[in-house]
């Protein structure tokens, strides 16, 4: 990937910062901070971003963890009273598996509309609709199966065994490290134990204020630096080598369900022109733009952090120019 190239895509962007790692040969090899985390502060690898739905790839290979151990069938309907989660009655809900979750065939929206009931716009299993609501549910019932806290201290050990030692679901405890405002709060901290926060901007520029995250979120609560993102990619999908790891990275890797192709266990999926699967997975907050594309067989992958909303310009020119690469 042409650093030149990259750098002037970002300028045109009017994102005022942007964070790229670029992994060749399966191994981290280039990362690359363009303008600002926030005001008066350089891009750097200390800044700690909103993942916004990069968070879905991680939590999906947590789950694809628990598959491979035996501890959860992908394909049984989950198990919850879907009244619980304010949802309308409709049988169609039984058919939803934790495997339809991960490739986003559930039939939910991506969020239902503020004050109405949780209603399938689809049937189970028959089309790809994009849905956060889909992961909330998965969620939901492991932490009713498993214990809310036994699956928040399984995820923090995922994080710790991927060593993304900078990124966190939740923010700490008051007077753990960080404060919960403005650039400073937690994640890789300062000697002082405050934090870089990257801050956001909206499509004007103007810096907004960051939303405490109080709740583990599997649809995108996770806060990453641009060097724990890569290493998670590193080990997902080349470093780790176990029986499990190669059977999670096969699920991730091959198509799914409905209409072939689209997606696998955790990410999204296209053709590169000579016909090799390219993976991909964009995060999209207010203020954050993001970007994750690899490609298992050829040892490529691409992180783009952004924190701005012209950072969709940006992201979206390194999608076509990576798909299109020979």
């Amino acid at each position: 990937m042409d650093v030149d190239w990259l750098e002037k895509s970002w300028h045109r962007s009017g994102a005022p910062g942007a964070a790229v790692a670029i992994l060749t040969g399966g191994v981290l090899q280039t990362e690359l901070y363009f303008g600002l985390a926030a005001a008066g502060r350089p891009m750097s690898s200390a800044a700690v971003f909103d993942s916004a739905s990069l968070t879905k790839p991680l939590f999906a290979w947590y789950v694809l963890e628990l598959a491979a151990s035996g501890e959860l069938d992908l394909y049984a309907p989950i198990a919850i009273d879907y009244a619980t989660i304010g949802a309308a009655p409709d049988p169609r809900l039984g058919r939803i598996t934790p495997a339809l979750v991960l490739s986003h065939q559930t039939g939910l929206p991506n969020w239902r509309p503020d004050g109405e009931p949780l209603r399938l716009v689809a049937t189970p299993g028959e089309q790809v609709v994009y849905s956060g609501e889909g992961f909330q549910l998965l969620l939901k019932s492991l932490q009713n199966t498993r214990g809310a806290d036994k699956v928040a201290t399984e995820l923090q050990d995922l994080l710790d065994r991927f060593e993304m030692t900078s990124s966190s679901f939740v923010d700490p405890p008051t007077g753990a490290g960080g404060s919960s405002s403005g650039d400073s709060p937690a994640g890789a901290a300062r000697p002082d134990g405050s934090v870089e926060y990257a801050i956001a901007h909206d499509a004007d520029g103007r810096p907004l204020v960051r939303r405490p995250r109080d709740r583990l979120g599997a649809y995108g609560t996770l806060d990453i630096t641009l060097p724990d993102y890569a290493r998670f990619l590193e080990s997902a999908f080349w470093g780790w080598d176990s029986p499990s790891a190669r059977r999670i990275r096969a699920l991730m890797t091959g198509p799914y369900g409905v209409p072939a192709g689209a997606r696998t266990l955790g990410w999204g999926c296209w053709s590169r022109v000579d016909g090799t699967i390219v993976l991909h997975q964009n995060g999209d907050n207010p203020g954050f733009k993001h970007l994750a594309l690899v490609d298992p067989a050829a040892g490529e992958a691409i992180v783009a952090l952004t924190n701005g909303e012209g950072g969709l310009a940006f992201t979206d020119e390194l999608a076509a120019r990576f798909r299109s690469t020979d």
